[in-house]
């Protein structure tokens, strides 16, 4: 299989970006939600997964942002392979040509 992929750096981030900007006001909200009532034992069973939704949703914040920045490292090491491939292919041309 030889089929090229194009990845557009710009799209690519600014999705990324667009992806951050949205996660940052569910943190926001999160961190202002009022502890649960206590009612017993139903109010431990509920402060529980109250809790732990906003653990996943603070884990699916924290990989939104690394699967940004990973995104933007892979995108840099592309874009420095294809300036490093034209390079040499340029010596090789000049190689060619002499």
């Amino acid at each position: 299989m030889t089929d090229l992929i194009y990845v557009d750096r710009e799209n690519m981030e600014r999705r990324m970006g667009d992806a951050v900007a949205q996660i940052d006001p569910l943190d926001q909200i999160l961190l202002q939600l009022p502890p649960p009532g206590d009612a017993g034992t139903a109010s431990a069973h509920i402060s529980f997964i109250v809790a732990a939704i906003a653990e996943a949703a603070n884990e699916y914040s924290g990989a939104v942002r690394l699967l940004g920045a990973i995104t933007s490292d892979v995108l840099s090491d592309l874009e420095a392979n294809d300036r490093a491939m034209s390079v040499e292919l340029e010596k090789l041309e000049k190689q060619l040509d002499d």
